[in-house]
C-alpha cells in the first residue's frame, strides 16, 4: 500500500498570508472605519447644532419682526393720536379766535381749558331780570356761539351748578334751590342755542360743583347761604 504523498509546504504559506492579509484588512478597517465613525458622529452633531442654531435663528427674527410690527402700529397709534390733537388745537384756537371776537364785547370771556373752551357770562348780560329767560343781548350773543361751534362741528355743554344755596328772593316761590334755578335756566339757554342753529345731538347739559358754595360749606352754615353766582358758562369742545 503506497503512502500519501507529502503536503506540499506552499499550502501552508498561502494559509499564512491569507491569515496575515485578513489581519491587515482588519487592522485597516480599524484605522479607517474607527475614524470614520467618528467623524460621521461629528459631523451629525455640528448639523444638529446648525439646524438648532437656525432654527433659534428663525425664531429671533419671527420674534423681531413681530416687535417690529407692534412697534410700528404703536408709533402710527401715536402719529394718529398726535394728528388728531394737532387738528383739534387748530379748531379749538380757531374757534377761541371767532368767539373772543364775536362775544367779548357782549362781556363774555373765552378761556382755553385743554381740548375744550369755557365761554363765561355774566348772567345780567345775557339773562332776563326774571332771571330765567336769554334776553335779546344774550340771544344775539348764542346765536354768534352757535354759528361758531356749528361751522367747526363742535359740541356746546351748558354748565348748570348744583346748589343747595335759595334762590333769589323772587324765584323762591318756584324753586327750593339755586341748584333746581340753575338747571331750568341751562335748559332754556340750550333751547335758545338750538334755536339759534345748532344741531340737538351738539347740545347737552352737563352739572358742576359750585366751588363757591362748596368753600362756603367748609366756613360754615351762613357762608353756605350766600347768594349763588352770576356766572353763565358754556363748554365749547370741537369734535
Amino acid at each position: 500500500m503506497a503512502g500519501a504523498p507529502p503536503r506540499s509546504g506552499g499550502g501552508w504559506k498561502q494559509l499564512f498570508w491569507f491569515a496575515v492579509a485578513f489581519t491587515g484588512l482588519g487592522f485597516a478597517g480599524y484605522v479607517y472605519l474607527i475614524p470614520y465613525q467618528k467623524m460621521q458622529h461629528a459631523v451629525g452633531t455640528r448639523q444638529a447644532e446648525l439646524a438648532s442654531e437656525r432654527a433659534a435663528a428663525e425664531e429671533a427674527t419671527a420674534e423681531r419682526d413681530k416687535l417690529k410690527a407692534t412697534l410700528e402700529k404703536y408709533t402710527g397709534a401715536d402719529k394718529d393720536k398726535a394728528a388728531v390733537e394737532a387738528k383739534k388745537k387748530s379748531a379749538v384756537d380757531a374757534l377761541a379766535l371767532a368767539l373772543k371776537t364775536g362775544l367779548e364785547e357782549l362781556g363774555a370771556t373765552v378761556t382755553p381749558d385743554g381740548a375744550k373752551l369755557r365761554v363765561s357770562f355774566p348772567v345780567a348780560k345775557v339773562i332776563d331780570a326774571n332771571g330765567m329767560d336769554v334776553s335779546e343781548t344774550g340771544q344775539a350773543a348764542l346765536k354768534i356761539l352757535a354759528g361758531a361751534s356749528k361751522k367747526e362741528d363742535a359740541k356746546v355743554r351748558v354748565v348748570a351748578r348744583t346748589s343747595s344755596a335759595p334762590p333769589p328772593k323772587e324765584l323762591r316761590s318756584l324753586f327750593h334751590t339755586a341748584g333746581e334755578m340753575r338747571a331750568v335756566r341751562a335748559a332754556r339757554v340750550m333751547s335758545a342755542l338750538e334755536d339759534a342753529g345748532l344741531p340737538p345731538a351738539q347740545l347737552m347739559i352737563i352739572g358742576e360743583a359750585d366751588k363757591a358754595a362748596a368753600r362756603g360749606h367748609a366756613k360754615g352754615k351762613k357762608a353756605a347761604a350766600a347768594p349763588p353766582g352770576d356766572q353763565l358758562d358754556l363748554q365749547v369742545e370741537p369734535e
